[in-house]
């Protein structure tokens, strides 16, 4: 294993429709959210939970989200009526990125909502519930077509860029440990450039990236345009491994037990339905509407029936690219942690 570099900085941006409203340092953000001291972003500061009633029985729970196939079973529970069905009322908002939700959530905007699952388990202010995973498998190494003949495997990322949706997400996680097994030291040898998901395909269309890590339908879209290949799926490192998760403000679930629960369950019902193969199409036309994933169903599809084209050019069906709602694992917990320690990421 090659040893860890600790000498480049890391930049977190907090973005906001303008893109670009304060670049942090990793440590300076994770020491000042664990204080609740952050400078004011947007008028609210990071960290810091502002008082007033939480919402009760009957008044409208809002549930941030962003826009990719891991957000499913929230996005059909939603459209299921399941939440309904369970005497709530959710009101979903669309995140661009991981920053803009994650400030959202510590600022105390959101109770509950979907996170990125090594964003749940890092230490900041709030005291936070890893309520429910997801989804298990469904990401991808997406390559630039171009570089068919030069690229074989991880090793061969050595100086290249590679885009990733967020520090603190599996696809951050995963690929650093890949990449280090391979001889690739992940800060010293290759960059990793954070990129919303949404921006991740026109990256690699016109060169700004090498590749990218990250969630669908956004590998299944550089499939069809022809931009990108997947080098690997990233269930080949470790199947059935965790990514997206919903999470809770531990304030608000101690505070609101019985809503939490209904959330849960809500969530399960939406899982079933979104597994069960005779459900996909109906699942990809749902998912596509411009309230929810705003993506054509012809790209949802087939992330939902496993159907992909590989490295080598052969058509794939792999049930299980995707499945959602299996149980939390706390040994997958604990590895998260172990690496957000191991890559200086807490």
């Amino acid at each position: 294993m090659v040893a860890e570099s600790k000498t480049r900085p890391f930049c977190l941006y907090i973005l906001n429709r303008r893109f670009h409203v304060a670049a942090l340092t990793r440590r300076t953000f994770l020491g000042a959210a664990a204080l609740g001291t952050l400078g004011v972003l947007g008028g609210r500061a990071v960290g810091a939970v502002p008082s007033g009633p939480d919402p009760g029985p009957g008044d409208t729970l809002t549930i941030g989200y962003v826009p990719i196939a891991c957000s499913s079973p929230l996005l059909a529970a939603d459209a299921l009526g399941a939440f309904q069905r369970r005497g709530l009322d959710v009101r979903l908002r669309r995140f661009a990125g991981w920053a803009d939700l994650w400030s959202a959530y510590l600022t105390g905007q959101l109770h509950v909502t979907h996170m990125l699952s090594p964003m749940a388990v890092t230490p900041t202010s709030r005291p936070t519930s890893l309520a429910y995973t997801l989804n298990t498998n469904g990401q991808a190494v997406t390559i630039a077509s171009r570089l068919h003949s030069e690229v074989s495997g991880l090793a061969d990322l050595r100086g290249r860029v590679i885009g990733i949706p967020f520090e603190y997400s599996i696809h951050s996680l995963l690929l650093r440990d890949q990449l280090a097994a391979h001889g690739v030291d992940p800060v010293a040898d290759l960059e990793l450039r954070l990129l919303r998901p949404a921006d991740m395909v026109a990256q690699l269309e016109v060169g700004g990236i090498d590749g990218f890590i990250g969630p669908e339908p956004f590998n299944q879209r550089a499939l069809a345009t022809g931009s990108g290949r997947v080098l690997h799926m990233t269930k080949e490192f470790w199947d059935r491994h965790p990514c997206c998760a919903v999470a809770m403000g531990e304030d608000w679930r101690q505070a609101h037990p019985d809503q939490a629960l209904a959330v849960t369950d809500a969530l399960a019902e939406a899982s079933s339905f979104l597994n069960a193969p005779g459900n996909h199409a109906e699942a990809a036309g749902m998912l596509s509407r411009e309230i929810y994933l705003n993506q054509p169903a012809a790209l949802i599809s087939p992330v939902l029936q496993g159907a992909y084209r590989n490295w080598a050019g052969e058509d794939v069906v792999d049930p299980e690219r995707i499945h959602f709602g299996d149980p939390t694992d706390p040994a997958a917990t604990a590895w998260m942690r172990e690496q957000l320690t191991r890559w200086e990421l807490a």
